[in-house]
């Protein structure tokens, strides 16, 4: 099964994305130019043309969640399940600690993998994602 573990993030920035990297992609002509009416910086002008689709591809990648039948591999790190204890912990928060773009929800699920050997926790994650893809990780993570 795969699941990205910061889907949110992403379409909140990929949203935001396209008219950044125009806007950036008109200051760097401007600069190039000379006919920029603004102090305009070149590094400023390459983050959101150059800089923002790479930071949204290494999010991407970074939070890439694989559950195959022997491990689970997040990124580039992988957890094999022999060394390490893998679980969905669902908790309830009250109206205060809701995260304010799901303010409406009660329920909400941490991802935690922590050593077998010494209980050391490695990974924690908060999961943003639905319950259909949660009980399927559950159940992926069961199998």
């Amino acid at each position: 099964m795969k699941v990205n573990l910061s889907r949110s993030t992403l379409i909140f920035y990929g949203i935001l994305a396209p008219f950044i990297i125009v806007g950036s992609f008109y200051n760097l002509m401007g600069i190039i130019n000379g006919t920029s009416t603004i102090i305009s910086i070149g590094a400023f002008a390459l983050f959101g043309f150059v800089l923002l689709p790479l930071l949204l591809f290494s999010t991407y990648k970074q939070n890439r969640c694989i559950i195959q039948s022997d491990r689970i591999s997040i990124g580039k790190k992988d957890y094999a399940f022999s060394s390490y204890r893998v679980s969905i912990i669902d908790k309830q928060l009250p109206l205060s600690q809701r995260p304010i773009f799901s303010t409406f929800r009660k329920n909400y699920s941490d991802l935690i993998i922590s050593e077998k050997s010494t209980g050391r926790v490695v990974f924690t994650q908060n999961l943003d994602r639905s319950t259909q893809v949660i009980e399927k990780m559950k159940a992926a993570l069961q199998a």
